[in-house]
């Protein structure tokens, strides 16, 4: 993968939000999904796209950014990172992985459609771009749930393969991990959306598989080498979400963690039936149903279908 192998406006929105490494980001911080947000509502009031930032006209106009308070002097040294972007690009290839922007076909219509402004400007994947609108179920549950729960999860995972549908998960120990692998190793496929780490996750042994099967497809709305972070993890929960069709909680603590917080913000905006496992070992699993989650009471091996227990799309 080249700068001549992306999009010009990939190419743009990269140079403004991406994170390379090594070119001095502590003195001038790309632009946040919020700030980008603004830029790309500028942009669209002058009937303008992000690869007409890097031409002279473009940058002519740049004048008035301070009307939404972004300083020209920061995106121009944004747009001036070619050398650190074409770096990190090779890097990135060499790993084979690949990075979209909002305005390209292959970015999930799912985001856009739910997130809106909130999309990220830019996803960073390596497998398959197809199955990240191919919509699915997102299982998600606590990083030390018990054996019993992640035997559950296979179970469930490999039911959803069994049944056609895709895994969504957020690619952690626990519940996420053993959702991904229980899907895969049925002959289903799954996704992992990271929190971080991609670079690093997509050459690791456990990925490796289902990547070369074309089974697994891993994305993150970080850069590949940016590390873990508690708040991206919590952050990327709603990205799990917004690319499924049904969500299922595993198990949940009460009032804490991601998988709470998670769950209570897809309960809120509601976008998508959100189904907890009942009886869960979870203290959160019914507090979650009194919130307004669905009680989830399949039974792996029984003879049961599982999208009876789904029901109708949301």
């Amino acid at each position: 993968m080249s700068a001549e192998g992306l999009s010009a406006d990939t190419e743009a929105v990269l140079l403004l939000c991406g994170r390379f490494g090594g070119e001095g980001q502590a003195l001038v911080e790309p632009l946040s999904t919020n700030d980008y947000a603004a830029l790309a509502r500028w942009l669209n009031e002058r009937s303008m796209r992000p690869a007409d930032l890097l031409a002279a006209a473009g940058r002519a106009a740049l004048d008035s950014v301070h009307e939404i308070a972004l300083e020209r002097p920061r995106i121009e040294f944004l747009l001036e990172r070619g050398t650190a972007m074409a770096l990190a690009l090779e890097r990135w290839s060499r790993a084979g992985l690949w990075v979209i922007s909002r305005g390209d076909t292959a970015y999930p219509r799912a985001l856009k459609r739910r997130l809106k402004h909130a999309a990220p400007p830019l996803l960073y994947g390596a497998g398959r771009q197809e199955l990240l609108d191919q919509g699915g179920v997102a299982i998600v549950g606590s990083r030390d749930a018990g054996e019993a729960a992640l035997e559950y999860t296979r179970l469930t995972a490999a039911a959803c393969a069994d049944e056609g549908m895709l895994v969504i998960s957020g690619g952690a120990r626990g519940v996420d991990t053993a959702a991904m692998q229980g899907a895969i190793e049925a002959g289903g496929q799954a996704i992992g959306v990271l929190p971080g780490e991609l670079l690093k996750a997509s050459l690791g042994r456990l990925n490796r598989g289902g990547l070369q099967q074309g089974r697994l497809t891993l994305v993150s709305p970080f850069a590949p080498e940016v590390g873990f972070h508690t708040g991206n993890a919590m952050g990327r929960n709603k990205y799990i979400y917004a690319l499924a069709d049904h969500a299922l909680v595993i198990d949940c603590a009460f009032g804490t963690g991601g998988t709470w917080a998670g769950a209570l913000e897809a309960l809120k905006a509601q976008w998508l039936p959100l189904h907890v496992r009942t009886p869960g070992h979870g203290p959160g699993n019914a507090a979650l149903v009194e919130q307004g989650g669905l009680a989830f009471e399949f039974m792996p091996g029984a003879g049961e279908a599982l999208r009876d227990h789904f029901g109708a799309g949301p």
